[in-house]
């Protein structure tokens, strides 16, 4: 089982949403206004010197094969950015335990 940590710009959140409900990724959470100083792109720490903020998704996701398809489709989503404030961070790790019952 995995964990997938993505970091984004506000205004990519909705399509990195859309990007996992089609390929039917269904759990996970949403931290709407983070924020962020990122290696590319400008930094978002929403004041007026750095107007604007982040959004985080943290995704579980049971299947190792899917997870990795996942992450394949962000660098994809990556490749297609406008510019690098529209690049989305994401790192994976194995979860241990994880339930919801």
């Amino acid at each position: 089982m995995k964990m997938i940590y993505c970091t984004c710009n506000v205004a990519v959140l909705e399509p990195l949403l859309k990007m996992l409900d089609d390929n039917n990724v269904r759990d996970f959470q949403v931290v709407e206004q983070v924020t962020a100083k990122n290696k590319k792109g400008d930094h978002r720490f929403n004041n007026p010197v750095w107007p604007g903020y982040n959004s985080t998704v943290f995704i579980q996701i049971t299947e190792d094969e899917k997870a990795k398809m996942v992450m394949q489709k962000i660098r994809e989503f990556n490749r297609n950015a406008f510019n690098d404030n529209e690049l989305v961070t994401a790192c994976m790790w194995s979860i241990e335990d994880y339930f919801f019952d």
